[in-house]
């Protein structure tokens, strides 16, 4: 599966955004580390939900902010010709670091089961790092898979929304489903890598 494929028309509709940055010197590096505290905030909803659950509205807000800035920041690069290897580090260090804020919360949450969110976190790091390693062996960055990392936001945020609406039980199904699919994802980056490189 790959969340991916629509990627080009989503930049296309946020050209706008991308020029109004251009125009306002704005670095494709600032765009990228943003991903950082907007996820840190998407976290901090999530970890004061119990005592608020209101805040879960802000969930679905901050992952799709999260993911806009991860298409905008390559976009700009692009567009005021700043890109740089520098940069597609940053971009990998950041989406890990914002991965973990994000997600690493819900473990701690009323209903949820804290030991597999946590082994599902470590298998959305571990699919990464097969995506990246794919690259560094030759082949190309993958991103494929059913729980890439538009995959996990979209998990996240209807998770949360379902908390929400049915109370903290709705947690119990997301680390299961965290755990099984990026192991599925990271098989899936594993197999297609394989069949890439010679």
């Amino acid at each position: 599966m790959d969340w991916y494929r629509s990627k080009q028309a989503t930049v296309t509709r946020l050209s706008g955004v991308v020029d109004r940055l251009a125009a306002a010197n704005v670095s494709a590096d600032a765009v990228t580390a943003a991903a950082i505290p907007v996820a840190a905030f998407g976290g901090a909803c999530l970890l004061l939900s119990p005592g608020a659950p209101i805040a879960l509205v802000l969930v679905p807000v901050a992952a799709g902010l999260r993911l806009t800035l991860n298409l905008v920041d390559g976009a700009l690069a692009r567009a005021t010709e700043r890109s740089h290897a520098r940069g597609e580090l940053l971009n990998e260090v950041v989406d890990r670091i914002a991965d973990l804020a994000f997600l690493a919360p819900v473990a701690f949450l009323p209903g949820a089961q804290r030991e597999t969110v946590l082994l599902g976190v470590t298998g959305a790091v571990f699919a990464s790092f097969v995506g990246v390693a794919s690259r560094a062996a030759g082949g190309a960055r993958l991103y494929r898979g059913i729980l890439s990392k538009p995959g996990r936001m979209a998990l996240v945020s209807v998770s949360a929304i379902a908390v929400l609406l049915v109370g903290p039980a709705a947690w119990a199904p997301i680390g299961p489903i965290l755990l099984v699919g990026t192991t599925l994802t990271s098989v899936e980056r594993v197999v297609i890598a394989f069949r890439s490189l010679t």
